[in-house]
């Protein structure tokens, strides 16, 4: 089941950051801050201990369902760039989008209900092995300090954001609410790709 846009009773609007992922709660995100905009959407965040939403961004525009993200740890990279962790928090609902004269978005949001979760079945213990072997990879491997492998909802999400799909497919994916559907899903996509990697 897909969630039904709700008109929220009460909004508070937030800063957006498009970017060409999907990115779910417990998910951690490591961002390189360079534009003037974010530098300052970064600051005020920090100062005030408030959030931003991250969502997909699109040929044309972004996502209106997103994830609301707190920003866990930053650096001065060597690079000269500001590093921050970013980590999901709840899944939002965007309206109202509007751009500052800065080029920053901003929209109201509303937080969307939890998904309900459970153990993952014996038929999709396939995907927590795929998992743990995603976890020791070198460009995975450090990010994620602990994953509830017995958990529906979590399993799919962090394959979702780390298998190589179609950020459309991935946005679907991010909107479901049953979290036993979404691994169906993905077992259907995994197959695919490594009948892709069979044929190459």
């Amino acid at each position: 089941m897909i969630f039904e846009s709700i008109q929220p009773e009460v909004a508070v609007t937030k800063p957006l950051f498009p970017l060409p992922l999907v990115l779910f709660p417990g998910g951690r995100l490591p961002l390189q801050i360079f534009e003037a905009r974010y530098l300052d959407m970064v600051g005020q965040c920090m100062r005030d201990g408030e959030h931003f939403i991250v969502t997909m961004s699109r040929a044309e525009g972004f996502a209106d369902l997103g994830c609301e993200v707190s920003i866990r740890d930053f650096d001065q990279l060597s690079n000269g760039l500001l590093g921050i962790l970013a980590v999901g928090e709840r899944k939002q609902q965007l309206f109202n989008p509007r751009q500052r004269d800065d080029g920053l978005w901003l929209a109201d949001s509303a937080d969307l209900p939890l998904e309900s979760s459970g153990e993952v079945p014996v038929e999709h213990l396939g995907l927590v092995e795929l998992l743990k072997s995603l976890q020791v990879h070198p460009a995975v491997r450090g990010l994620y300090s602990e994953i509830d492998y017995t958990d529906a909802s979590e399993v799919g999400a962090r394959l979702t954001e780390l298998l190589p799909l179609d950020n459309e497919m991935k946005q679907s994916f991010f909107e479901m609410q049953n979290p036993i559907n979404r691994l169906s899903e993905l077992e259907v996509e995994v197959t695919k790709l490594q009948i892709q990697g069979r044929g190459a």
